[in-house]
């Protein structure tokens, strides 16, 4: 199954974010993407600098990106704007912790929180519900939760997935794309599109860590041009994700 994909999205010169994050992955997937770029970056503000353009707002209505990792990417005005506005019309949510902190006012600090989340989102009439990563696992592993409530239906999946102690950029973007990609494909089965889009940004991120590592010179640290995600080289993990992530139902 494939269909055609507006793509509202950041656009960088260099590096993966944005639409340059998930352009690729959905047409590798067999979609067709039309993309409006919001902004046009020399590259992503990880670098530290940059030059380029924003659209203004008579060009565009907004960016669904809020933040991460307890860094806003947006005004905090737009929070209650998004809050009350954009989430009641959305048919997925993909949110990360953070940011379905900040939409919903409700701290995550346990599965049962994460529950209660997404229970909210569902009320506000999102059918389908990630929580793409949280911090609830050990250490080493994050939590990812994936729920459907919608034409009779509710299910809800949890995952756990590795940890990986680096910073990289453009990974919300892939998650949704490939997330986007594996609903339509499955009709709707979330706790495969889960386990797809995990396996798949696990494995590309894997691939991007020894990459880094092998052009890095010894011993130093890496910043982010060495960590640039490595999607191009990675069209096969999108065509046949690897089967190392198995989602289990909660409810």
């Amino acid at each position: 199954m494939s269909g055609r994909i507006l793509s509202i999205q950041s656009h960088v010169v260099q590096g993966y974010v944005g639409n340059k994050s998930a352009t690729f992955p959905l047409q590798v997937l067999g979609f067709e993407v039309d993309a409006i770029n919001s902004v046009q970056f020399s590259n992503h503000t990880g670098y530290g600098s940059w030059k380029g353009t924003i659209m203004n707002s008579t060009e565009l209505v907004c960016d669904p990106v809020l933040g991460d990792n307890g860094k806003m990417y947006v005004p905090k005005e737009l929070v209650p704007i998004y809050a009350k506005e954009v989430v009641k019309v959305a048919d997925i949510l993909t949110p990360n912790q953070y940011e379905a902190e900040l939409l919903t006012g409700m701290k995550i600090a346990s599965e049962e929180d994460a529950v209660r989340v997404i229970d909210h989102f569902h009320k506000e009439g999102v059918k389908i519900v990630v929580l793409s990563s949280t911090d609830l696992g050990s250490d080493d592993e994050l939590i990812s939760f994936a729920s459907i409530a919608t034409d009779g239906k509710h299910e809800m999946y949890r995952i756990t997935i590795p940890c990986i102690r680096d910073t990289f950029t453009g990974t919300g973007d892939l998650f949704a794309a490939l997330f986007l990609a594996w609903t339509s494909k499955t009709d709707n089965n979330v706790k495969v599109s889960l386990e797809k889009t995990q396996a798949s940004l696990q494995a590309v991120l894997k691939r991007t860590m020894e990459h880094a590592k092998s052009v890095a010179p010894s011993g130093a640290k890496l910043y982010p041009r060495y960590l640039e995600l490595r999607l191009v080289q990675s069209m096969d993990i999108f065509l046949s994700p690897p089967e190392m992530c198995k989602a289990s139902r909660i409810r």
